[in-house]
């Protein structure tokens, strides 16, 4: 008994073969541009988490608590010049 294999070359195939390794590539690219945003949005919420847990614990560093201590100052003296705004501008209640 003789059998006799016969290999056909089919440009069309090898085609849809080189397409589908090329979107694969392009999947894998979008990936791994994908893990680097997550590894960066991570490391942005653990830095976050930090800043917060060293507030949360007293531990404030000197240069952030100075710029805390400006805003309360900028906001009383603030609320202080609505105050006497209002006081000025708005008669007494009879």
């Amino acid at each position: 008994m003789k059998f006799d294999i016969y290999i056909h070359h089919d440009h069309h195939l090898m085609e849809k073969v080189r397409e589908i390794m090329a979107t694969l590539d392009e999947v894998l690219a979008l990936v791994a541009a994908e893990t680097t945003q997550l590894d960066s949005v991570i490391a942005l919420i653990d830095g976050l988490k930090k800043q917060l847990d060293d507030v949360l614990a007293g531990a404030l560093p000197p240069a952030l608590q100075a710029k805390v201590d400006e805003i309360f100052a900028a906001a009383t003296t603030n609320a202080a010049k609505v105050v006497d705004a209002l006081d000025t501008s708005v008669p007494p209640t009879p």
